[in-house]
């Protein structure tokens, strides 16, 4: 008989049961069927490929026929793990509702979306097709479908990115947007447009959601120098997986190196830490913010 146990609680065993430690498949079934979890070999590849899409490596070595897990988050404080820290939190709020409000000053928990993130884990597992009315900041409403391939956590906001029926591409929505949510029949991801699957995958790479900012959309190396203030922060929350500090300068600014699509998020961040962050690499990235954000410069200069 097939488990009903929430497959964000089954991810988060499997991570944690094959981290940084070899296991075959066998041995993987073998341990969720111990916890009352029974699952296929083919279920079980598809959660690798959901660990992958949070972040996680998922290697197999032929030779010893089996599989490797890593984080490769800098901060281990990985999406999965926080993903079960929100829902504990509301757990608690829910519970002790009015302890909670007198004694807890919450500026995020509130704006998470978070009703909507199991039964979106379980759409983007089961491959379902997801129908609901998109509430934009502007006031205007549209009803959407949307085949449901990935979640993303950014800024404190969640998002459900996918491809868009109406529209025929690759979309990302806020959950806190959405309303009158509907999981409806089950979909084929090899009708999913090629195009739409390599922008799902470039989606990784994006620090936040915004649009990219060069014509061509592509993964670049970027080298920027940081602060000795501003890198302290960025030591304990990493603002990408990707983050790197290559070198130490003597007065004590970090050269710190990202694997990124250039994009608004990013030159939003740049232009808004004046001072505490100079781009080494790529020029490209200096000439744009000269292009378009001058007159904001000149107002802190």
């Amino acid at each position: 008989m097939a488990s009903s146990f929430p497959s964000i609680k089954r991810l988060q065993l499997i991570k944690d049961f094959g981290l940084n430690t070899y296991k075959s498949k066998k041995e993987f079934l073998h341990f969720l069927e111990q916890r009352e979890v029974y699952i296929s070999s083919r279920t079980l590849n598809r959660d690798f490929t959901q660990l992958k899409d949070l972040g996680f490596e998922v290697n197999f070595d032929a030779q010893k026929q089996k599989h490797f897990i890593t984080d490769s988050f800098t901060d281990k404080q990985n999406l999965l793990d926080r993903l079960v820290e929100l829902e504990s939190t509301k757990s608690f709020e829910k519970n002790y509702a009015e302890l909670y409000q007198q004694y807890v000053i919450d500026g995020e928990s509130k704006s998470q979306g978070l009703e909507y993130i199991r039964p979106l884990f379980d759409a983007v597992d089961k491959q379902l097709t997801l129908n609901f009315d998109y509430h934009k900041f502007d006031g205007t409403q549209s009803k959407r479908r949307l085949y449901p391939l990935q979640l993303k956590l950014s800024q404190h906001r969640w998002y459900i990115i996918g491809h868009d029926l109406e529209r025929k591409a690759h979309r990302v929505f806020g959950l806190d947007r959405i309303k009158n949510l509907e999981i409806k029949e089950k979909f084929d991801i090899k009708f999913i447009p090629e195009h739409t699957m390599a922008e799902l995958k470039l989606q990784k790479f994006y620090l936040g959601i915004s649009k990219h900012i060069f014509e061509e959309e592509k993964i670049q190396r970027i080298v920027l120098k940081v602060s000795p203030s501003l890198i302290e922060y960025w030591k304990s929350k990493p603002i990408h997986f990707t983050q790197d500090i290559i070198e130490t300068t003597p007065d004590g600014y970090a050269m710190v190196e990202l694997t990124l699509v250039p994009n608004v998020d990013l030159i939003r961040l740049i232009v808004s830490s004046l001072g505490d962050i100079e781009v080494v690499e790529p020029h490209s990235i200096n000439e744009h913010i000269k292009a378009h954000h001058s007159d904001f410069l000149k107002r802190f200069i």
